[in-house]
């Protein structure tokens, strides 16, 4: 009967996923005497602001969003799921299941959390005690616990919690998750192909689920409108990358100054436009924050001389010396500015024609100035790698005592549009209200009407599960859902890497990495930002930091991710 009777309920489960239009789509001691308790107690830091724009991972900073699948219906609210039959929860066990999560615990969390409890109990008779971490706390907790073999239930992995999915899975600190998905998860299985679950194995296993989300890098150009519009400006052009935009920003520029004479000889025309990857380069890369092993993407062929298996490092590639000439005679024109630092106001001017953008699907009116009108154009360029789906999401710890019941639990939060909208903003009547047209809304709720001073609020939430689910005020994703559905979109659209789930192990090259990556960052930073007097001293610059290169061992580099990738090749 209690087989039966599971059954039936995950079956529920599966059908969910179908309603609501779910299917297949960079980073960065001693046990705590739990200062962050269970659902109660954690280091309390201001909530995100429902209007900040979301911030890049690289510098100078400028307007990255946070970091796949049928998109939700364009209905008011996403439908709940179906309450399993009366007698599931009394034919289940009780059990309790530690949760960590990657986000600041906030006024209301010990509310929310009862809320979710009650809904778990009622589904599944299973309570969670939530420990919502920062980062911080994450690098100093979690690999003690997980090294002293405590049960850590579920557990989030990426580049919010600094816990590297691959290696938590080679340690043994994470459980394979294969056996579990038919008759404990099958909602969450359905949510990626077989191919995207494949880039997710590691020694042929499964050990993570991951966030289903903008599972691409999906680059764009935000622009002013009254400026474009004033200055007569073509924007009926594909946009693929900054590196091919560099005649039209500089008409753009003579344009201004032409309209404007002398009135913003000192603002740049745009802000920063990003690092090499992958604002200007869609290659697939095999280190983070480094382009010290790649290889090109069919079809955008980047570097000229390579094919698909061919691994290389950018930087000593004829087209990293030209973007590097490019970047210099973008500054050198006033298209960008030598530095940056501490000009943020630059951004509010009616003369500032915009900057790049990452991850973005729908933007409000007013996103970055009060002063103009945000628009944006996506590059044609959208792909995807590994390290998309190794950012964000969750594992079962190998020392579960209720691995089951975690994959259930981890089955509801993914297919169920009631759990995963309370997971990020509270519960209904307290943290948010409906507008006159039925639609979510915190203006005018008791406890989130103050921006400043949320009672509880985890907008995108990565590290918990499926964003595409979730029901979310207009002012975030849209008045008709626009955010989420073009997010399916691009996921679908996005150009795989040939190699997705190739992971590089970097232990034979260890002592070559940590040369090569402190040479990166001696001189890519002044290249990057074009702080140079003329393209000769680009050159030499650009020789300098290949010798170096040289010098620290980056062909060893190279060769053993070759050596690994061809492998892996002829073991697929």
């Amino acid at each position: 009967m209690r087989k039966r009777v599971i059954t039936m309920m995950l079956a529920t489960l599966f059908l969910l996923v179908l309603v609501a239009g779910c299917g297949s789509g960079g980073a960065t001691t001693k046990a705590p005497a739990d200062t962050t308790k269970a659902t109660t107690a954690a280091p309390k830091t201001e909530a995100p602001k429902e209007t900040d724009a979301p911030k890049e991972t690289d510098a100078p900073k400028e307007t990255e969003a946070p970091k796949e699948t049928e998109a939700p219906k364009e209905t008011d609210a996403p439908e709940e799921t179906d309450a399993p039959d009366a007698d599931v929860p009394g034919d289940l066990d009780p059990v309790t299941l530690p949760w960590y999560l990657a986000g600041n615990h906030m006024p209301d969390t010990e509310m929310v959390v009862a809320a979710i409890n009650e809904y778990l109990q009622e589904k599944l008779n299973t309570t969670v005690e939530m420990y919502y971490w920062p980062g911080t706390e994450w690098a100093a907790n979690m690999p003690i616990k997980m090294n002293a073999q405590e049960d850590v239930g579920i557990i989030s992995f990426g580049v919010q919690t600094k816990m590297d999915y691959v290696q938590m899975a080679q340690r043994g600190q994470t459980l394979p998750l294969d056996d579990l998905f038919d008759e404990y998860g099958p909602g969450v299985k359905a949510l990626f192909d077989d191919g995207l679950w494949d880039g997710m194995r590691v020694n042929g296993k499964i050990y993570g689920i991951p966030t289903l989300k903008d599972n691409c890098y999906i680059m764009s150009f935000i622009y002013n409108k009254e400026l474009v519009e004033e200055l007569e400006l073509d924007m009926n052009f594909d946009f693929t990358n900054w590196r091919a935009m560099e005649d039209w920003l500089v008409d753009a520029k003579a344009k201004r100054d032409e309209k404007f004479p002398g009135e913003y000889d000192d603002l740049p025309l745009v802000g920063s436009l990003g690092r090499a990857f992958p604002y200007n380069f869609a290659i697939e890369n095999f280190i983070s924050n480094s382009q010290l092993a790649s290889c090109n993407i069919d079809p955008f062929m980047e570097i000229a001389d390579k094919g698909i298996d061919e691994v290389f490092c950018l930087y000593t590639t004829p087209e990293y010396r030209e973007y590097a000439k490019h970047r210099f005679r973008l500054v050198d024109s006033g298209v960008m500015a030598y530095d940056y630092t501490d000009k943020e106001e630059w951004k509010q001017s009616p003369g500032y024609l915009g900057m790049p953008g990452w991850g973005y699907t729908y933007m409000t009116e007013h996103l970055v100035s009060d002063n103009w009108t945000s628009e944006f154009k996506v590059s044609t360029n959208i792909f995807t790698d590994t390290g998309n789906y190794h950012s964000a999401g969750t594992s079962i710890s190998s020392n579960s005592a209720n691995p089951e019941r975690c994959m259930m639990v981890l089955n509801l939060v993914n297919t169920d549009p009631k759990l995963a909208t309370m997971l990020r903003f509270g519960v209904e009547g307290e943290h948010y209200v409906r507008d006159e047209n039925g639609k979510m809304t915190m203006d005018g709720s008791p406890r989130n009407s103050d921006v400043a001073n949320r009672g509880y609020f985890h907008w995108y939430f990565a590290s918990v599960g499926n964003l595409m689910i979730v029901e979310a005020p207009p002012n975030l994703t849209g008045p008709n859902n626009e955010m989420l559905i073009n997010m399916d979109k691009y996921n679908k659209e996005a150009v795989r890497a040939a190699h997705l789930g190739f992971v590089f192990d970097q232990t034979a090259i260890q002592n070559e990495y940590a040369a090569c990556a402190s040479a990166v960052d001696q001189y890519e930073p002044n290249l990057n930002d074009g702080r140079f007097e003329s393209e000769e001293e680009v050159d030499a610059q650009v020789d300098e930091f290949i010798a170096q290169l040289e010098a620290n061992g980056y062909q060893a580099i190279v060769d053993e991710c070759q050596r690994q990738l061809d492998e892996w090749l002829a073991n697929r």
